[in-house]
């Protein structure tokens, strides 16, 4: 049964050039081999929730022992089990559920993150950004003959904004505890990265200006305001105030 929501508000912060990929719409002489995901009505990059979401998961599945043990066993596939505190935090659809185990409600929903007006004040500004995005020269080397063969790569610019929001549902007694995992994963992604090319650099992020808040059935029903639980914090701050 529900019983509160908790609001994570904040904004994602490009530490280092960011490449989450898009499909082309046309093949063009001496265009872009690599162009970024871009909203389709203003035509400039953001950060899907299901690219953040998707590497939270990955993130603690592997870090979780109940979980990680279960990857090995579906030679990588995202856990099944619907015990471990991934799959009760992120659920898992029907048709991943295995034989006798509940379908639980997800916990989490993470909304797609669009730039602040800092940062497009700040691309409009810069004349080696358009669109939104900087273009990143490449080379590929052969290994047997020294040949470089040249491309370009799109990615978002250092220093980029991104507003973010999270929402955790409380549906009994142990998903107070376990919001403290999404925080612990938020910071395992810290020192990891999104997209495409991180391990060349690429994607580096850092979650700040953090806000919790606490949103309760009398809230949706319009007879009580929203509880601020902390804001503007960064990530550790938040997960060890939980802890306490």
């Amino acid at each position: 049964m529900f019983k509160e929501n908790y609001i994570i508000k904040g904004e994602i912060v490009c530490e280092t050039g960011l490449h989450i990929g898009g499909a082309k719409e046309s093949i063009e002489i001496g265009g872009i081999d690599n162009i970024v995901m871009r909203d389709s009505i203003s035509k400039l990059p953001y950060i899907p929730g299901s690219s953040v979401k998707g590497k939270m998961r990955s993130l603690m599945e592997i870090n979780n022992p109940e979980s990680s043990s279960n990857l090995i066993q579906n030679r990588g596939n995202p856990c099944k089990c619907g015990k471990c505190l991934p799959c009760h935090i992120f659920g898992n659809s029907a048709d991943e559920v295995n034989e006798g185990q509940l379908k639980g409600p997800t916990r989490i929903i993470v909304r797609d993150s669009f730039p602040t007006e800092d940062t497009l004040e700040k691309w409009s500004e810069t004349d080696d950004v358009v669109g939104g995005a900087e273009l990143k020269y490449e080379n590929t080397l052969n290994r047997i003959t020294s040949e470089a063969k040249p491309r370009n790569q799109e990615r978002v610019p250092k220093d980029s904004r991104f507003n973010m929001e999270i929402v955790f549902s409380i549906f009994d007694e142990d998903d107070p505890k376990n919001l403290n995992g999404v925080f612990e994963s938020l910071m395992l992604l810290e020192d990891n990265y999104i997209g495409g090319s991180g391990t060349r650099g690429y994607g580096k992020i850092k979650f700040e200006n953090i806000s919790l808040i606490k949103r309760s059935k009398d809230y949706y029903k319009g007879i009580s305001d929203e509880e601020i639980v902390k804001e503007t914090s960064d990530v550790k701050e938040i997960l060890k105030s939980l802890s306490e």
